[in-house]
């Protein structure tokens, strides 16, 4: 089963209204994650990411699904380490909300 798109685009906005986005690029294994660019600031952030949008780009353009995390999701999903298994979940189909759900699981476990 092929990626649904050929990238993820991604984009960030901090607290303090820094916007910052990358790109995400598929591999070749299913769920697999080839290349994670570095993101790309307007200007440099000095408060945590308030919001993040994820949105596969296709041959045609935007598939029409953009994911949105709120401060507190994007948060657990570093903490626990899992961008890269939320990125996968969104490219190939899966769900990415149960990548959180495991992230903010996780967490709490840590506590």
């Amino acid at each position: 089963m092929p990626p649904r798109g050929s990238r993820l685009a991604c984009s960030l906005r901090t607290q303090d209204g820094c916007n910052g986005s990358y790109d995400v690029t598929p591999g070749e294994q299913p769920g697999s994650i080839a290349k994670v660019d570095p993101v790309s600031w307007d200007k440099p952030p000095q408060k945590p990411v308030q919001q993040g949008a994820f949105s596969v780009i296709g041959e045609m353009g935007m598939t029409g699904q953009v994911i949105l995390v709120n401060q507190y999701q994007w948060a657990a999903l570093q903490q626990a380490k899992l961008e890269q298994f939320f990125y996968g979940a969104i490219l190939w189909g899966k769900s990415p909300f149960k990548v959180i759900e495991d992230a903010e699981t996780i967490v709490k476990r840590g506590k």
